[in-house]
């Protein structure tokens, strides 16, 4: 049977709609889920509290969805967790200037923002920090890259992209540790991070000791 053209088109047309729905729906459910799972976390409740029925009842989904979405609950609560703090950090960014800061500065401001939100949602890390440290793709990095590099390339001191890299992974996955083993690392070290100005302290001389200032 010979097709025409015009009809070959109208049907890749309408597959095409179709397929564009069902696309649009499934973000649409994804982010449901997702949503669902901050509103449940900004309650500031034990994460492990919270069951796969109260965010697909907060979603109004069915529960299946989050095996279709997701690998399990785990990864949808870790998923959810750094969308929660990179929608803090973006308005952090939004409403603080620190383009006239210098780079090693505009970290500093940054890192203890960050550190202030991680103290007041204690409750993300026993859950988010083991997953973003061992189970997840190195990704926090890079949000801290660019700075690492102005701050050398400013003092004509350049490094390599491993160089790099590697100091901008030092300071985040010591962060996360950080809170992850605030007590043993206070016994350890003297040092109680859970203490602003201690906490601040630390900061800066960790950003001291990784990033250089040759031109003092």
């Amino acid at each position: 049977m010979i097709v025409s053209k015009r009809v070959l088109n109208m049907f890749n047309f309408f597959m095409g709609k179709l397929l564009r729905g069902k696309i649009m729906k499934s973000d649409s459910t994804k982010e449901q889920l997702i949503n669902a799972t901050i509103q449940l976390l900004s309650s500031h409740r034990d994460v492990s509290s919270i069951t796969a029925r109260e965010i697909v009842a907060k979603a109004n989904v069915n529960l299946a969805m989050i095996n279709y979405y997701f690998k399990s609950k785990e990864e949808l609560i870790n998923i959810s967790i750094k969308k929660f703090l990179k929608r803090h950090m973006d308005e952090y960014k939004a409403t603080h200037d620190t383009k006239n800061l210098a780079p090693k500065q505009q970290l500093r401001e940054i890192l203890i923002a960050f550190f202030d939100f991680i103290g007041e949602h204690s409750q993300f890390i026993k859950i988010s920090v083991p997953y973003i440290l061992i189970q997840e793709e190195i990704v926090y990095p890079f949000e801290i890259l660019p700075l690492i590099k102005a701050h050398y390339e400013n003092q004509n001191n350049k490094k390599t992209e491993a160089e790099y890299r590697t100091i901008a992974y030092q300071i985040t996955s010591f962060i996360q540790l950080l809170f992850l083993r605030s007590n043993a690392f206070f016994k350890y070290s003297g040092i109680d991070i859970l203490n602003i100005e201690q906490r601040n302290g630390l900061i800066d001389f960790q950003l001291d000791l990784l990033l250089v200032d040759i031109t003092k």
